[in-house]
């Protein structure tokens, strides 16, 4: 397909349409889609993060609630009144078997414990297994950090410590410590169940939680903490947010479980993983864009053809019918657009200069025959008429000379020389005769009358002449051997009159049509200069005789190089078939 055709401007003009909606589209949604498909990642990622802190901050309301709760008790209020040792120790127990009932419903509890103001433990209870107990090894607690802590706040004021992991199950879990006005109510809470809505398999993320120290209180047992230490200092805001890094997205949320402390909580996500749901978009989306692409080109290909097939086929018809002359037939089903009625009009035009053809075929026949005939009409009157008489002279001339007296020389000699002019002048009469009607082509045919005509031109010029002429399956028609004759007459007088060659050579052959080639080793000539100059009658001849018959004459010559004339005349002038022209001598 050539960079300029037909095919290839509508291929790339359909392209063009279809592309660019398609592309400007594509780039549309990809902002688009891109924008909504990462904020609705983030989105969902953020939600899930706010999640887990309301889940944490419920868990802490609730051990807040039970912790106001116990505080309140009734039995704990008694037992504050009391002074006498009976009724310390009788509400001692009453007290121990509410924090027992609430430590019961509440699995979540690892340990409810009442520390007076000097340290000591007054009342505990624990949770063993399945079951809750009395702690009955009470233990001076003065010194540990969430009592000291505990006892510098103020009435009812709450202390949440770090994660501790001291319990023999090596399971995470929090001081909860409320300040009383005489002492310390502490409950034990499971991390676990603080924790419980963290995924158990988290996949890519990393979920973990820090204070606002910095300090990882917790965190999963395959994620090393220094890895992610220097980002921590950036999620320290106590507010939510989100932070992106090269690789990777922090989402985080602060939870507050007493005043004036704040924990972290956060879940780390390679960027891959958070937008996966963008690349899987711009995967289905650059896949469904190849295939429209893909479905364009095809398109357009076939639209393409569906235009220009019609448009081929007209210019087939068309060189067929230069070539060959011959009006092309309708094709079945042209298509009714212009194209089809340009199809249509051409046939028309064709079929109209077809017959035209035809008719100044005929013409040209009915004129080459009338000047032929006229020619032998011209030759009989000169040969019966001027040539007799001139005949007659000489024989009237020649009788007196032969009575002359030897003595009048001077008589003699006149007589001789005029007898020696009538000679010159019948045999340039008959040469023209011969000339206007040669009778060989008439009595012998066109190969015999070639072959007398370059003979005689070769011994009137001296040439060396070579004859390659093949004999011809059929003798072509009045017309064609009529005009074939007169251009290589024309071509052997020029080589006589102008080339000065030494070899002349005379070819004829039949194919498709008859082919007659004659070439001299003369001295050549500029046939565009001759043409120029206004000369060059002979030449111009040649070639309208041999277009008159559907021919070519073709001449090639350079200066020194000699002259070859290629005449190719099609057996039937209505046919024209590309000829096949040989090398030059």
């Amino acid at each position: 397909m050539q960079l300029n055709s037909l095919r290839l401007k509508l291929i790339a003009a359909f392209l063009l349409l279809a592309l660019i909606p398609l592309t400007a589209t594509g780039i549309y949604g990809h902002f688009f889609t891109s924008n909504a498909l990462s904020g609705q990642a983030l989105e969902r990622s953020i939600n899930q993060v706010r999640l887990q802190a309301e889940s944490i901050d419920s868990a802490l309301s609730q051990v807040k609630g039970d912790a106001m709760y116990l505080s309140a008790l009734r039995s704990l209020n008694m037992l504050r009144q009391q002074n006498r040792a009976a009724d310390i120790e009788l509400w001692t127990h009453e007290v121990g078997q509410d924090f027992l009932v609430l430590a019961s419903v509440r699995p979540m509890y690892y340990a409810v414990r009442l520390i007076g103001t000097d340290g000591n433990e007054r009342i505990g209870v624990r949770a063993d297994d399945d079951r809750v107990r009395t702690i009955t090894d009470l233990q001076d607690r003065s010194g540990v950090p969430y009592f000291e802590e505990t006892m510098k706040l103020s009435v009812d004021g709450v202390y949440v410590s770090p994660f501790q992991t001291q319990d023999t199950s090596g399971a995470p879990y929090i001081h909860y410590a409320i300040r009383l006005p005489d002492g310390v109510l502490v409950i034990d809470l499971h991390a676990g169940w603080m924790l419980r809505s963290l995924p158990d398999d988290p996949g890519a993320d990393t979920w973990a939680m820090v204070d606002q120290a910095g300090r990882f209180l917790v965190y999963q047992s395959d994620v090393e903490p220094q890895s992610l230490s220097s980002d921590i200092p950036n999620l320290l805001t106590g507010e939510r947010g989100t932070l992106e890094t090269t690789d990777s997205v922090y989402i985080y949320d602060t939870v507050t479980p007493a005043d004036n402390t704040f924990w972290v909580i956060f879940r780390h996500t390679p960027t891959s993983i958070l937008y996966e749901s963008v690349d899987h978009f711009y995967h289905i989306a650059l896949f469904l864009e190849a295939i429209a692409v893909t479905v364009a080109i095809a398109l357009a290909i076939i639209m393409s053809r569906v235009f220009v097939e019609p448009i081929k086929r007209l210019q087939e018809m068309t060189f067929t019918f230069g070539r060959e002359g011959r009006a092309p037939e309708l094709p079945d089903n042209p298509p009714h657009d212009e194209i089809g009625e340009l199809t249509r009009s051409f046939i028309h035009m064709a079929v109209e200069l077809q017959n035209k053809r035809m008719i100044e075929h005929k013409l040209i026949e009915r004129l080459i025959r009338a000047q032929e005939e006229e020619r032998k009409l011209l030759a009989y009157d000169l040969h019966d008429g001027l040539i007799q008489q001139m005949v007659g002279a000489r024989f009237y001339l020649t009788s007196c000379r032969e009575i002359c007296p030897h003595t009048a020389i001077d008589a003699k000699t006149g007589l001789v020389r005029g007898c020696d002019a009538l000679s010159e002048a019948i045999v340039e009469g008959r040469r023209i005769i011969e000339g206007l009607r040669p009778a060989t082509l008439d009595d012998l045919g066109f190969t015999a009358a070639i072959q007398e005509i370059a003979q005689q031109t070769a011994r009137a010029a001296g040439w060396e002449l070579t004859l390659d002429l093949s004999p011809l399956p059929a003798e072509p028609e009045k017309t064609v051997a009529v005009t074939l004759f007169r251009i290589a007459q024309e071509a052997l007088n020029n080589a006589r009159k102008h080339a000065k060659a030494r070899h002349v050579r005379v070819t004829l052959h039949n194919g498709d049509g008859i082919t007659l080639e004659i070439a001299d080793d003369g001295l050549g000539f500029n046939p565009k200069a001759l043409v120029g100059e206004g000369r060059g009658l002979g030449i111009t001849t040649m070639h309208e005789r041999a277009s008159l018959l559907n021919g070519r004459c073709d001449l090639h010559s350079q200066p020194g190089s000699g002259t070859r004339v290629h005449i190719f005349v099609p057996c039937d002038p209505h046919h024209t078939p590309e000829p096949v022209e040989k090398e030059s001598v």
